[in-house]
Formats: C-alpha cells, structure tokens, sequence
C-alpha cells in the first residue's frame, strides 16, 4: 500500500494569466517555495504526481521528474487530491491524511481537496484528469461532501501581496524542521559585510556575500538558497527569498521579494516575485511585479504601480477589468518576454508569453498579446520561429536546451492566443 498526493489545477488558472500559459498554477511560486513545493511538504512520505491540462504534462513531467495525469494505484493505496491553489492549512492537511472515509472538501463551487481512503474496486484510467465535486465518483467511489472556509490563491496580485507574509511562514517551517542552521558556518561571507540581526536569518552552507553587502534581517526574515551569491555592495531587506543560482548584483532589494534559481537582478525591486531564469542586470524599478521564466529586462526598464491618486489599481485579466482591491500593483510579464532599454510600463498591465517590447514609450495597454513585437506606436506579430530561436539561444547561455516539448509549448500559446493579437 502506498500514500499518494495528487496536486492538480482547477479551470480558475484562466485568472492567473499570462503566467499560466506556460505552467499549471501550482507551479506558480509565493515565498520561498512554489505552491506545489510547499503542499508536498505537508505530507512527507506520500509520493507525489500531478494533475494539469494535456497540453502541460510533457513540460511538467520533464520538469518535476514526477508523474502527470496518471495513477499507478493499487488495491489499498490512499488517495489525496490537493488543489494547487489552495493555501493549505494545518488542519485540513491534517484530516486529509487521518480520514478513515472518502470526503471531498468544497468551498462554495470549489475543491479545495479529496481523501480516497477506501479501496477502489477497479483501477483508474483518465479519471486522474478530472477534478472537483466530481471526483470521487469519476474513480468509481462514494465519498461526504464537506463544506467549508478554504483560502485560495484567486489571482497573480494575490500572490504578490502575501508573498511577505509567506517568507515568514517557510523561514519558520524551515527552521522547526531543523534544515540547516540559522547561518551555515561554512558560507562564504565577506567580513566587510553586515548582518542586521542574529535571528530571521538562513543561509545555505555553499551560498556567498560579498564586500559591503548589508542584509537587514530586523522585520522580516532572509533566506539564501544553495550557491546564490549577494554581489559586493547589495542591500537585501527581509522579508527575502533568494533561490538557488541566483545573483543579486549590486541590487536594493526592499521588502517582499522572492527570486527563483538563476536570476540575476540589479537595480531597485520592492515586493516582487521572478519565477526563476529572469534578468534584471540594471538600473530600474519593479515593484508589485510577477515576472516569468525567462523574462529578460533592458537598462532602466522601470514599473509604477502606484495611481498619483492614490486609487485602486484595476486589472485586465483576459479582457474582463477586476477591481484588485490594491493601490499597489505592478505589472505581469510571461515568460520569454523581453523589454528594450528605457522601457516604462504603467500600472497593472500584463505583458503575454514572448513578447518583444521597444524602449522609449510608456506601455499603456491594459494586456499586451503574447507574441507581440514593437511598441504603444504599433505591435507586429513577432513570429513563432524568430521567437524560437532567441529562446534557445537565451537558454542555452544558463547551460539549459530548448526541447521539442518547449517547441510544442510555443506552438499551441501561439494558436491559442492568436484572436487577441
């Protein structure tokens, strides 16, 4: 008998584009891990796989090394069903894995999660790739409905705006689970370089800090991932994620950040988060930003995202305005997208997958089509081939090859998203 957690997507990742046209939600990251990441680490021992759209699960099969949309189940094998949004608590987490009968737990008309702790009388095909109320009689059984307050991760801002909140959180699951010390003795740090506080700090063991770099650790925590590196001169204000491979250079990192493997960033970054393989080199300002994989911004590529009055901010998710509820938003760039130097882009706009925006003019539209090449003045269609061949030569700079997945992926964002260009 084996425990196995399935982490799947529901059809609300249409409200976290364009991120999501080139990953399911639960890749999606808020503070130090990804949502995925951090519900597998409520439930140490079960094996883990995923449920996502088809188009997907090459990319995330190859990605993760885990298996998508399938269940290789046995007779007396326990079933858990976790959607990928859902900021799981303690308790839920708990009942999933003590329920002794088959429950689905709902949220108005969404799942937060499923429990299959009975025996299947017969061995699942595709029902793995359906999701919701559903569930539990598409894999043959009957299961309590159990209605409930869950939080969900609803929109890009969302993440944003906790992502503060949820450094703090991992800083402590990192630390009540003893992994790693608050500050591995054999890291590399400069002795020019100051550390504001003796707590709210981690720091792997292979990571560096150069010459003069501060790290002001008093209000929220810092966390250093594996060979990340904090260039001479760099200020880091907790709460801070640095992933793994990530180079902060000469940065004014404030508050709220979260940095995936392989980014380099410059210049000045308040309360964003950069999927990871991004580059912010240069001078600039992002603030309130989720930028994608691969983003790639020119010299003095800077973002407002405050109203000189002061309002809430309204963004355009899929031609439809949503009220954020924020005065601070930033914008959203896909992956593969590049900015030109002096590119300024105002509040709340999203940028598609592989878009080429030119310097010199203020990006005003609410969304800019994936594919799209020039600027305000006039967008061409920036061609899937052209396209093509700067990813693999921007990929193959991090030692990473474009594969025939990744070709295929840009195929099927380009027809998808062809009505909006």
């Amino acid at each position: 008998m084996a425990d196995r957690l399935i982490i799947f997507e529901d059809g609300e990742y249409l409200n976290f584009y364009p991120l999501t046209l080139s990953r399911p939600t639960f890749e999606l990251r808020c503070g130090v891990w990804t949502l995925w990441e951090r519900i597998a680490r409520s439930f140490p021992g079960y094996q883990v796989s995923f449920a996502c759209r088809e188009e997907l699960a090459p990319i995330v099969r190859t990605r993760s090394g885990l298996a998508v949309n399938q269940i290789d189940y046995l007779p007396g094998d326990r079933l858990v069903f976790v959607n990928g949004r859902l900021r799981l608590g303690e308790k839920l987490a708990g009942e999933l894995k003590t329920s002794d009968a088959n429950r689905v737990f709902l949220h108005g008309q969404a799942t937060a999660a499923c429990v299959i702790a009975e025996s299947l009388k017969s061995t699942p095909s595709d029902a793995i790739r359906f999701v919701g109320e559903g569930v539990a009689s598409a894999l043959g059984a009957m299961a309590d409905m159990v209605d409930g307050e869950f939080e969900f991760f609803n929109y890009l801002w969302d993440l944003v705006n906790r992502n503060g909140d949820q450094i703090g959180l991992d800083y402590q699951s990192i630390h009540q689970r003893g992994e790693s010390g608050r500050m591995a003795g054999r890291a590399r740090i400069d002795p020019s370089a100051r550390i504001l506080s003796k707590d709210n700090f981690h720091i792997a063991s292979d990571a560096e800090i150069g010459p003069g770099a501060v790290i002001d650790n008093r209000h929220g925590p810092v966390v250093i991932d594996s060979r990340a590196v904090i260039g001479p001169l760099s200020y880091i204000q907790g709460p801070c994620a640095v992933g793994a491979e990530t180079q902060i250079l000469r940065g004014n990192i404030r508050e709220g950040c979260s940095f995936g493997p392989c980014c380099r960033v410059g210049g000045e970054v308040e309360e964003s988060i950069f999927q990871g393989y991004t580059n912010k080199y240069h001078d600039g300002f992002m603030g309130h930003a989720y930028l994608g994989s691969w983003v790639n911004l020119g010299a003095m590529t800077t973002n407002s995202d405050l109203k000189n009055n002061y309002r809430d901010i309204a963004v355009s998710v899929r031609g439809r305005m949503v009220d954020t509820g924020s005065t601070k938003v930033g914008s959203f760039i896909g992956d593969h997208s590049k900015t030109g130097i002096g590119t300024l882009i105002n509040t709340g706009v999203s940028i598609g997958f592989s878009c080429n925006i030119f310097g010199g003019t203020l990006v005003t539209s609410r969304e800019v089509p994936s594919f799209s090449w020039g600027d305000e003045r006039g967008y061409e269609v920036y061609k899937p081939e052209k396209a093509l061949e700067v990813a693999r030569t921007a990929m193959a700079r991090r030692g990473v090859e474009l594969t025939s997945h990744d070709e295929r992926l840009f195929a099927s964002i380009f027809e998808q998203t062809a009505a909006e260009r």
